[in-house]
This record gives C-alpha cells, structure tokens and sequence, in this order.
C-alpha cells in the first residue's frame, strides 16, 4: 500500500465522484492530490488513465 499522485485536477476530481477522497499536497511548488492506493482505485487508473498522468509512491506518509 502506497499514495497515488495526480497533478491533473479534472482527474482528481474525477475519482473523487467514483467515491475515491484524496488529499492536497505542495510538491515543489504545485498542488498534487493524493490518494491512499487501493486495489480498487488502481483498477480505475489503470483502465481510465494512461500510466504517465499518476505516480506511485510506495510509501505511505500520516
């Protein structure tokens, strides 16, 4: 389990009407919005969303 960052606010918010919550985050200076990884949520990425418009992280941060 690892956080999933989207830079790309439609598809944020996109997941976030599937039932997907994420959190923002600055990163260098631009807001990402992370989401915990689920074996759900990874199915939706990768069968909407083309593998270079998210990123994963393996580690999780409270």
């Amino acid at each position: 389990m690892g956080e999933i960052f989207v830079e790309d606010k439609d598809k944020a918010d996109a997941l976030l009407s599937l039932g997907f919550k994420y959190t923002k985050r600055d990163i260098g200076g631009k807001e990402v919005f992370v989401f915990i990884q689920t074996e759900e949520l990874m199915q939706e990425l990768n069968s909407k969303f083309g593998h270079g418009s998210f990123f994963i992280d393996k580690t999780l941060k409270f």
